[in-house]
């Protein structure tokens, strides 16, 4: 039995385990993509997708590799800080380094 088949075996038989969608009052988190742009390097995918929910808008960086997925998300309140500090490291990367 593989790691996966294990964890659904303990949720199936976990009197705790709760099912969220099944509650009274669960709206669900339905999120509509506005724009999205996918970009390959070496091996890595990327999906950047900007999104929003009954929460609100946000920005979804996606990077897929190796089978994994890992994502950030910043929400719209901290694009302008986010492009700002990005901008800054790429200048502070594309200066000459001291000899």
């Amino acid at each position: 039995m593989n790691r996966l088949d294990s964890d659904r075996n303990f949720c199936n038989r976990s009197q705790l385990f709760v099912n969220f969608q099944d509650q009274p009052g669960y709206q669900g988190n339905m999120e509509n993509v506005i724009a999205a742009r996918e970009v390959q390097v070496e091996r890595k995918h990327l999906s950047i997708e900007f999104r929003e929910n009954d929460r609100g808008r946000f920005l979804r960086i996606t990077e897929t590799a190796h089978g994994r997925r890992n994502a950030v998300i910043i929400p719209s309140t901290g694009l302008a800080d986010f492009t700002s500090a990005l901008a800054a490291v790429l200048n502070m990367a594309n200066k000459p380094s001291p000899v």
